[in-house]
Protein backbone atom coordinates (compact mmCIF):
# COMPACT_ATOMS: atom_id res chain seq x y z
CA UNK A 1 0.00 0.00 0.00
CA UNK A 2 2.71 2.17 0.56
CA UNK A 3 3.78 2.61 -2.94
CA UNK A 4 -0.19 3.24 -3.81
CA UNK A 5 -0.71 5.93 -1.69
CA UNK A 6 2.28 6.63 0.57
CA UNK A 7 0.32 9.75 2.74
CA UNK A 8 -1.88 7.25 3.98
CA UNK A 9 -0.84 5.98 6.98
CA UNK A 10 -3.20 3.14 9.36
CA UNK A 11 -3.90 2.68 12.78
CA UNK A 12 -1.85 0.33 14.40
CA UNK A 13 -4.77 -1.83 15.89
CA UNK A 14 -4.60 -5.34 17.28
CA UNK A 15 -6.41 -8.26 15.28
CA UNK A 16 -9.66 -8.59 15.10
CA UNK A 17 -13.09 -10.43 14.28
CA UNK A 18 -16.33 -8.92 12.84
CA UNK A 19 -19.35 -10.69 13.11
CA UNK A 20 -22.74 -10.53 12.79
CA UNK A 21 -26.05 -12.24 12.92
CA UNK A 22 -29.59 -11.55 11.21
CA UNK A 23 -31.76 -12.02 13.36
CA UNK A 24 -35.83 -11.95 13.42
CA UNK A 25 -37.74 -8.77 13.80
CA UNK A 26 -37.59 -8.17 17.40
CA UNK A 27 -35.26 -11.05 17.44
CA UNK A 28 -33.31 -9.87 20.57
CA UNK A 29 -35.46 -11.39 22.77
CA UNK A 30 -35.50 -8.26 25.25
CA UNK A 31 -31.68 -8.90 25.33
CA UNK A 32 -29.68 -5.85 26.66
CA UNK A 33 -26.42 -6.51 24.92
CA UNK A 34 -25.76 -7.89 21.04
CA UNK A 35 -24.08 -10.29 22.46
CA UNK A 36 -26.75 -12.07 24.58
CA UNK A 37 -29.08 -11.33 21.51
CA UNK A 38 -26.67 -13.64 19.42
CA UNK A 39 -26.06 -15.85 22.25
CA UNK A 40 -29.59 -16.84 22.49
CA UNK A 41 -29.71 -17.93 19.16
CA UNK A 42 -26.50 -20.25 19.47
CA UNK A 43 -27.90 -23.57 21.18
CA UNK A 44 -26.40 -26.41 20.27
CA UNK A 45 -23.26 -24.02 17.80
CA UNK A 46 -19.76 -25.38 18.55
CA UNK A 47 -18.34 -23.99 21.52
CA UNK A 48 -15.41 -21.80 19.55
CA UNK A 49 -17.92 -20.03 17.73
CA UNK A 50 -20.35 -19.39 21.27
CA UNK A 51 -16.59 -18.35 22.79
CA UNK A 52 -15.96 -15.77 20.44
CA UNK A 53 -19.51 -13.74 20.73
CA UNK A 54 -18.75 -14.14 24.21
CA UNK A 55 -15.45 -12.61 24.02
CA UNK A 56 -16.43 -10.06 21.61
CA UNK A 57 -16.00 -6.32 22.84
CA UNK A 58 -18.95 -5.15 24.23
CA UNK A 59 -18.14 -1.47 23.07
CA UNK A 60 -17.66 -2.45 19.56
CA UNK A 61 -21.07 -4.51 19.17
CA UNK A 62 -24.19 -3.38 18.46
CA UNK A 63 -27.98 -4.46 17.84
CA UNK A 64 -28.99 -2.91 13.58
CA UNK A 65 -32.25 -2.65 12.21
CA UNK A 66 -31.77 -3.85 8.45
CA UNK A 67 -34.14 -1.75 6.39
CA UNK A 68 -34.23 -2.03 2.38
CA UNK A 69 -35.96 0.96 0.03
CA UNK A 70 -37.46 -0.32 -2.76
CA UNK A 71 -37.96 2.14 -5.64
CA UNK A 72 -41.38 2.59 -6.55
CA UNK A 73 -42.75 4.62 -9.92
CA UNK A 74 -39.91 6.49 -11.41
CA UNK A 75 -41.00 10.46 -11.51
CA UNK A 76 -40.72 12.99 -14.00
CA UNK A 77 -37.09 13.67 -14.34
CA UNK A 78 -35.07 16.88 -12.49
CA UNK A 79 -31.68 17.87 -12.46
CA UNK A 80 -30.70 15.88 -9.90
CA UNK A 81 -31.32 12.68 -8.85
CA UNK A 82 -30.13 9.85 -6.73
CA UNK A 83 -28.03 6.60 -6.29
CA UNK A 84 -27.22 3.43 -4.35
CA UNK A 85 -28.78 2.97 -0.74
CA UNK A 86 -30.45 6.69 -0.87
CA UNK A 87 -32.40 5.28 -3.55
CA UNK A 88 -32.47 1.05 -3.31
CA UNK A 89 -30.90 0.02 -0.07
CA UNK A 90 -30.89 -3.48 0.03
CA UNK A 91 -30.67 -6.07 2.81
CA UNK A 92 -26.89 -7.72 2.74
CA UNK A 93 -28.10 -11.15 2.43
CA UNK A 94 -27.94 -10.61 -1.34
CA UNK A 95 -24.54 -9.29 -1.43
CA UNK A 96 -25.26 -6.63 -4.15
CA UNK A 97 -25.77 -3.42 -2.50
CA UNK A 98 -22.60 -2.09 -3.34
CA UNK A 99 -21.94 -3.69 -7.03
CA UNK A 100 -25.43 -2.22 -7.06
CA UNK A 101 -24.38 1.39 -5.83
CA UNK A 102 -21.39 1.01 -8.35
CA UNK A 103 -23.55 0.05 -11.40
CA UNK A 104 -25.47 3.26 -10.49
CA UNK A 105 -22.40 5.30 -10.37
CA UNK A 106 -20.91 3.79 -14.24
CA UNK A 107 -24.56 4.24 -15.37
CA UNK A 108 -25.10 8.01 -14.43
CA UNK A 109 -21.44 8.63 -15.71
CA UNK A 110 -22.07 7.81 -19.14
CA UNK A 111 -25.74 9.25 -19.19
CA UNK A 112 -24.30 12.67 -18.27
CA UNK A 113 -21.42 12.18 -20.27
CA UNK A 114 -23.65 11.51 -23.42
CA UNK A 115 -25.54 14.89 -22.23
CA UNK A 116 -22.08 17.25 -21.83
CA UNK A 117 -21.42 15.81 -25.51
CA UNK A 118 -24.44 16.77 -26.71
CA UNK A 119 -26.13 13.81 -27.58
CA UNK A 120 -29.08 14.29 -25.21
CA UNK A 121 -30.39 17.21 -23.09
CA UNK A 122 -29.57 16.96 -19.33
CA UNK A 123 -33.22 15.70 -18.41
CA UNK A 124 -33.05 13.24 -20.98
CA UNK A 125 -29.78 11.69 -19.74
CA UNK A 126 -31.05 11.25 -15.95
CA UNK A 127 -34.05 10.11 -16.94
CA UNK A 128 -32.52 7.34 -19.19
CA UNK A 129 -30.46 6.81 -16.17
CA UNK A 130 -33.24 6.52 -13.41
CA UNK A 131 -35.31 4.26 -15.82
CA UNK A 132 -32.71 1.60 -15.95
CA UNK A 133 -31.71 2.13 -12.23
CA UNK A 134 -35.19 1.52 -11.16
CA UNK A 135 -35.65 -1.84 -13.25
CA UNK A 136 -32.16 -3.20 -11.80
CA UNK A 137 -32.13 -1.41 -8.81
CA UNK A 138 -35.82 -2.94 -7.40
CA UNK A 139 -34.11 -6.44 -9.02
CA UNK A 140 -31.48 -6.05 -6.28
CA UNK A 141 -33.64 -5.31 -3.26
CA UNK A 142 -36.41 -8.16 -4.14
CA UNK A 143 -33.07 -10.85 -4.36
CA UNK A 144 -31.99 -9.43 -1.33
CA UNK A 145 -35.27 -9.82 0.62
CA UNK A 146 -35.54 -13.33 -0.87
CA UNK A 147 -32.35 -14.46 0.83
CA UNK A 148 -33.04 -13.38 3.91
CA UNK A 149 -34.82 -16.02 5.36
CA UNK A 150 -31.79 -18.21 5.10
CA UNK A 151 -29.50 -16.46 6.66
CA UNK A 152 -32.13 -15.88 10.02
CA UNK A 153 -31.93 -18.41 12.62
CA UNK A 154 -35.17 -20.18 13.25
CA UNK A 155 -35.82 -22.99 15.94
CA UNK A 156 -38.14 -24.47 14.06
CA UNK A 157 -36.30 -25.35 11.24
CA UNK A 158 -33.23 -27.54 11.72
CA UNK A 159 -29.64 -26.14 11.30
CA UNK A 160 -27.46 -28.26 8.88
CA UNK A 161 -25.59 -30.96 10.17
Amino acid sequence: MGELAPEVTLPDIHDYVRWAMILPPNGSLGTSTAQEAALSRMNGWHPDLQALIEQADPDNSTLLSIRVVEPGECWAPGPGTLLGDAIHATCPTGGNGANTALRDADLLGRCLIEAAEGRQDLLSAVDSYERQMFEYGGEAVRHSLAALPAFVPNPERPEPA
